[in-house]
């Protein structure tokens, strides 16, 4: 009896199938770790660390498998969980092997062994795991930290790959005992072989492709609406409509004249601002009738003449024909993002429009002959539009240094924060508009200061014979509906006794702009 239970077992072991698998992928799993442990070695270049690795094929791929999961998991991270997998950046991500078999084999080919070059392979491949690793949590730092680095960053980006080629010529001479010259000739090989191609080659596409956000239906309809051929025929009709309605000036009084640009028309906060402006110019000062509005925004295309330089210059003209040239004054509002070589964007996809440059500004308003000149550009670097277009009979402010970034322009914004102390703050309390950019400069480094961002520092400039006639404007205000008599007579003191440029008597020609470093 215990005879025949004793066959019975043996006899039945072999059905137990799952076992060698089992074993198999035990072995795999037990040597990828093993691998990737001598991997981590190699990087701290542990001496013992090359020797510990298991060669073959099949750890080969399991380490490749492993790297392209932890790409995988790293792309996920940075762009979110919500995507796909992308199978034809398949082969982009795959085009290290050929380069590091080749790298293997030429430092291992005086020793004929299939083993020594496996072994060189394995320890390659777990190594550039970790210095992949290592590369994908330097993308992760914060970008205030690589703010913070500045002209340093680059070499912590590229520490990575810098440590990657020594770690790798360590392994490899100490897996092939190199010595003397036979080191220079694994370093000469790890450069050319497995590190150049790949920068010649450049980034790679990820595997992994985050879903693009759900857009709401009405957005998708207003930009659907901005790429109607609809607006080709709509929009010359729509700016010669505007510029009718605009009334002549009353002779004998100082009259103030508003154009107001929004220019980048992917966030709705430039739109905000120029249609709140244009509500407080009529309102406070009377400009009711003789404002024009520009504006580059999806929703507003079959509503509003765009901003373009040639819509800007066509304005620019009948503005000119019914001012008076002696008497009335422009107000130029321009709002939108700004670039570091002074271009105003006048953008609205998909349209290509031309962008404003500060001499392509200034000479429209010479060729209109446009005289007595407000020009407030509100836009990052906004400072590069000052010198250009400062003259004896020109105002101009500019929200920013030329070398720096103005702030607010959230797409969820109703002002950014120069255009929100101007003259949401500032021109409800004053009509001085020199008085009101000195408060606004106030209010505005206040709020930087308290939200620990880069100072704006607000620019302006002053003519000597726009003070006298602006001064003339507060006068005419005195009537206006929001503005008292005793602020209108203050605003007056306060223009003509305005200096041209910050420092500099109102008697000497303004030869910079104020605060300009």
């Amino acid at each position: 009896m215990n005879h025949e239970n004793h066959d019975m077992s043996r006899t039945s072991t072999p059905m137990a199938s799952p076992g060698p698998a089992g074993n198999v992928l035990g072995d795999l799993i037990r040597n990828l770790i093993r691998n990737l442990a001598a991997g981590l070695g190699g990087l701290l270049l542990w001496v013992r660390a090359p020797g510990a690795a298991r060669a073959g094929v099949l750890a080969w791929v399991a380490l490749e498998i492993a790297g392209l999961l932890a790409s995988v998991g790293f792309e996920a991270a940075r762009t979110g969980s919500d995507g796909r997998i992308d199978p034809g950046a398949l082969p982009g991500q795959l085009f290290h092997l050929p380069w590091l078999l080749l790298c293997a084999w030429l430092v291992t080919r005086r020793q004929h062994r299939s083993d020594a070059l496996m072994q060189a392979v394995v320890v390659l491949a777990a190594l550039w795991i970790w210095i992949d690793v290592l590369w994908n949590l330097v993308a992760l730092l914060p970008g205030d930290i690589w703010d913070s680095l500045g002209s340093n960053a680059q070499w912590v980006w590229w520490a990575p790959l810098a440590w990657g080629i020594v770690a790798s010529t360590v392994v490899l001479c100490r897996l092939q005992g190199a010595t003397g010259l036979r080191r220079a000739g694994v370093l000469c090989t790890v450069l050319l072989v497995l590190v150049l191609p790949q920068i010649a080659v450049g980034p790679q596409a990820p595997l992994w492709l985050a879903a693009e956000p759900r857009q709401d239906p009405a957005e998708a309809a207003r930009w659907q609406q901005a790429r109607s051929e609809t607006v080709i025929y709509r929009q010359p009709s729509l700016l010669t409509e505007a510029l009718a309605r605009l009334e002549p000036g009353q002779p004998g009084k100082t009259d103030l004249f508003l154009l107001a640009v929004a220019g980048h028309g992917a966030q709705d906060v430039f739109l905000r601002e120029v249609e709140k402006v244009e509500r407080l110019f009529a309102e406070r000062f009377g400009t009711g009738g003789r404002s024009v509005v520009l504006a580059n925004n999806p929703g507003t295309v079959l509503t509003r003449p765009l901003a373009t330089v040639s819509a800007l210059e066509r304005s620019l003209q009948i503005i000119a024909q019914r001012m008076d040239d002696d008497e009335d004054v422009l107000f130029v509002f321009l709002t939108s993002h700004g670039a570091e070589d002074h271009l105003f964007d006048l953008s609205l996809w998909p349209w290509e429009l031309e962008q404003l440059t500060p001499q392509r500004l200034a000479g429209l308003l010479d060729a209109a002959g446009i005289r007595n000149r407000v020009i407030l550009v509100s836009a990052c670097y906004s400072g590069g539009f000052v010198l250009p277009l400062a003259g004896p009979d020109t105002l101009v402010m500019a929200a920013a240094r030329a070398d720096r970034s103005s702030h607010g322009c959230s797409h969820e914004a109703d002002w950014t924060f120069f255009g929100r102390a101007f003259f949401d703050e500032a021109l409800r309390e004053t009509t001085s508009f020199t008085d009101a950019f000195e408060r606004a400069r106030t209010a505005v480094a206040r709020r930087e200061a308290a939200e620990g961002l880069e100072p704006s520092e607000p620019q302006i400039a002053v003519g000597e014979a726009i003070s006298v006639r602006l001064a003339d404007l507060a006068a005419g205000w005195q009537t206006t509906p929001g503005s008292s008599p005793a602020q209108a007579a203050s605003a007056a003191d306060a223009e003509t006794s305005r200096p041209l440029c910050d420092g500099e008597p109102a008697q000497q020609k303004c030869a910079e702009p104020a605060n300009q470093r």
